[in-house]
């Protein structure tokens, strides 16, 4: 039977309705803001060595390479600033926290982690003057000491808590160089007192705030290069056991390879006096 005239108008309103609602600026746009790491300007990649790292030149094979961010917004060109709002994914992203997974469990990347996540999904309104974007690296102070066992995805990935400071590492960037088996970044907030159950206390949250002006949201990805966190250490430096208990940062108390290391994050080692990061760049987006 042929709908009626009043049911056929009733549709075509429908419809209409319908297409305006879905075209509302009002509604938002979906943003994925894409991270690129690489290492010493090539792609990162588990299965591959990479030449001139370091003060000595060093070449070495990638272990892992993860980081979370957090408060991601984007910057209207009046200033304003508009969070991102990022949809908990299972995997991924949840209440804000996203974690960045850069290795693909393959070569020396032993993690047993085979999934990568390399963007930050989320929505915002639809304006069309966004010219940057800001975000904080770390995992802000109240997930940062739930219990890793119990905690669900992203918190829960393998080896991205720090046991014995009740906390999880912001930043895993973890080398092989060619005189011993690892050289490590493990950043995450320090000098803490407490328990999972109590509670901690940190005198130093090392969270790195980030801003990059002049970002294309549509056009453009953020480069990460290892190779600027490893620039003024030498990698090949095995440790005396004294003055230098382990390989690289963990931001222990007189660790003499940490003030270098964070310092391209705009972070002052010992210190919550925030400096001037270089180790995100802005390049147009590559296709896939």
């Amino acid at each position: 039977m042929p709908p009626s005239p009043l049911s056929y108008r009733l549709a075509v309103l429908i419809g209409c309705v319908t297409v305006v609602v879905s075209c509302d600026p009002s509604s938002g746009r979906d943003i994925s803001l894409r991270f690129a790491p690489l290492v010493n300007g090539q792609p990162f990649a588990c299965g591959q060595d990479f030449a001139g790292i370091g003060t000595g030149e060093s070449t070495v094979t990638p272990l892992d390479f993860r980081m979370y961010v957090h408060d991601v917004a984007l910057i209207r060109a009046s200033g304003e600033r508009v969070a991102l709002t990022v949809p908990d994914d299972g995997q991924w992203q949840r209440a804000g926290l996203v974690l960045l997974d850069f290795e693909d469990g393959t070569g020396a990347c032993m993690t047993g982690s085979p999934d990568t996540n390399f963007e930050v999904r989320g929505n915002v309104p639809a304006h069309d003057d966004y010219t940057g974007v800001e975000f904080i690296v770390g995992v802000p102070n109240a997930l940062n000491h739930l219990d890793a066992a119990t905690a669900a995805a992203p918190l829960n990935a393998q080896g991205l808590w720090w046991s014995w400071a009740g906390g999880y590492k912001y930043i895993r960037l973890d080398m092989r160089p060619s005189t011993q088996s690892e050289f490590f970044y493990h950043l995450g907030a320090t000098s803490c007192d407490g328990s999972v159950s109590d509670g901690y206390d940190c005198a130093f949250a090392n969270l790195a705030a980030i801003r990059m002006d002049g970002f294309d949201v549509d056009a453009d990805e953020l480069v990460i290069d290892a190779a600027t966190v490893l620039a003024g250490v030498d990698v090949d430096r095995v440790p005396d056991g004294k003055t230098d208990r382990l390989p690289g940062c963990m931001a222990f108390p007189g660790d003499p390879e940490c003030p270098a290391m964070m310092a391209p994050l705009g972070l002052r080692y010992e210190s919550n006096e925030p400096g001037s990061q270089t180790l995100f760049t802005a390049r147009a987006r590559l296709e896939d």
